[in-house]
Parts: C-alpha cells; structure tokens; sequence
C-alpha cells in the first residue's frame, strides 16, 4: 500500500470490501490515553504546526486536540462508512509465526496496520497533499499508532480473529467475554478505576513514569518491529494460560500482571506516536 494509493483509497470510500473484524482496538479511552501521552511529548514546532492544521485561525471555541475523543476514535467511528479502512486496524500475524512477513500478513488482506502506520505518518508531511486529507491522515495515523499496540492486533490463534472468537469469564462480570473485550476494555477499565482517574488524567500518571531511557529505546524501530513486539506479547502474555478453545476463568495473577502489561503498551503508543509526529513536522 503505497502512500498515493492511500490517498487514493482515501477520496473513493466503498473502494474495497473486506470483512471487518467484529470488535475494535482499545475502547475509546485507551486511544485517548495513547494521543494524550503523545501531545505531552511534542516538541514546540511540531505542537504548533499540528494546531494550525486543527485550528487554523479559530478565534472561538475549544480547540481541537489529538487527545479529543471525537478525534483520535474517528477511524472506528467512520470503519463501516470507510471499508477499505477496515484491514487498515490489525495485521493477522499467526501464532506460531518466526517474524513478521509483509506478504502473508499484510498483502493478502489488501493493507495492514503496519503499512498504515508507515505511510499515514509519511502522508501528514507531504505539501504536495491537500489539507483535508492530511487531516484525516493525522486521524488515521493517531488511532492506527494505538491499534498497533493492542496485542491481539498483531495476532490471531487458529482463526479466532484476535482473540474475538476466544470466550473467557473476567473476574467480577457474570457474563462471558470475548478475549479481544478482555484487552480492549476491562483491563484498561479496572487500571482507571484503581486510580480513580478519568483517561486524560491516566495519561499523564504513566507519562510521569517513563524514564529517558525507555523513551530512548522506545524511540527505535519501525512499525513491522513495533508489530511484531506486540506479536510477542500477544503470545507470552494474552494467550498465556487460556485453550485454544477458549472458556477459561481468568485468574487473578492473570488480571493483575496484564494490568502492567497493558499500561506498558500504552506507554510505548504514546512515545512512538510522539516520535513520528515530532519527525513528520520538523
């Protein structure tokens, strides 16, 4: 998927129809605790190009921010209406994969969220593309960043589309829940509810715990390595311990350390997203 077929696929909604996985990466609050992150770590030039692009010279109301809700979750909000998006949001890397293998795990789906990443953050720079669209490529790319890092996007286990075809029971919630709602919402939920903070304000209590030196390792790579970490995780963390055919009680070892694993995942979403936005408006 190259940057002018992005575009292309960009100005033609309905280009493309590929089944769409049920459910979407991290629930709303989670994309805005990646793009909070994110803005906090934006250097003055890049803060102050992208709030021209947002705002131009709005002279009343609030601003507009990565970190809106309306914002950084309009790529799902628009998933249906925008199909030949819908590839755009995971990669299928199977489990017993050695690597990330752009034919098997990317072409045969029409794009991935690795070639997203790559060619949104490429796409934001360019002058020689119109505002509107480097607008909605801002959109893509803020979300993308956040769908890469949601384990269960970088992976699938015999077919069951990243964990939504994999039933468990979560501590506490009577009813069964997919795996890929296990990550999406509920560990995310019980990590803001401890805290007794709303997502913005989460944001900023993980942002306060990256040391230099996990941003300078974090900073390194590209999206197919980003991809494959989560690969890794998704693998020795979210699978860890539940049958393939799903129907397990999640522990409370299980909840807790995936807690720790989740607040990493965010924390490494926002650097990276800082990065490419920093590099991208130089």
């Amino acid at each position: 998927m190259r940057t002018r077929n992005v575009l292309i696929s960009l100005l033609m909604p309905g280009v493309l129809c590929v089944g769409p996985r049920p459910a979407h990466a991290w629930a709303p609050d989670g994309h805005i605790i990646v793009a909070h992150i994110a803005e906090l770590r934006l250097t003055p030039e890049a803060q102050q190009r992208i709030d021209a692009m947002l705002n131009g010279d709005r002279k009343a109301g609030k601003p507009v921010r990565i970190s809106d809700e309306r914002f950084c979750n309009w790529a799902d909000y628009v998933r249906k209406e925008r199909s030949e998006s819908a590839p755009w949001h995971f990669v299928d890397i199977p489990f017993q994969a050695e690597g990330y293998d752009p034919v098997r795990d990317c072409a045969r789906h029409h794009g991935c969220v690795v070639e997203a990443v790559r060619d949104f953050s490429r796409l934001i720079g360019d002058p020689d593309v119109g505002q509107t669209e480097r607008v909605e490529a801002l959109k893509f790319l803020v979300h993308f960043v956040a769908d890469l890092h949601q384990p269960l996007h970088c992976a699938e286990r015999h077919g069951d589309k990243g964990g939504n075809l994999c039933v468990v029971t979560f501590p506490g919630i009577a009813k069964p829940q997919k795996l890929h709602v296990v990550w999406d919402v509920h560990l995310v939920q019980k990590n803001m509810h401890f805290h007794r903070m709303d997502a913005l304000s989460f944001a900023e209590l993980l942002n306060s715990r990256i040391t230099k030196e996990q941003e300078a390792v974090w900073k390194q790579g590209t999206p197919a390595d980003w991809a494959w970490e989560s690969h890794v995780v998704a693998v020795t963390k979210t699978y860890a311990t539940i049958p393939a055919g799903g129907g397990k009680i999640l522990s409370r070892d299980y909840v807790e350390t995936n807690q720790s694993v989740v607040d990493g995942q965010f924390k490494k979403a926002g650097i990276r997203l800082a990065e490419l936005l920093n590099q991208a408006f130089r």
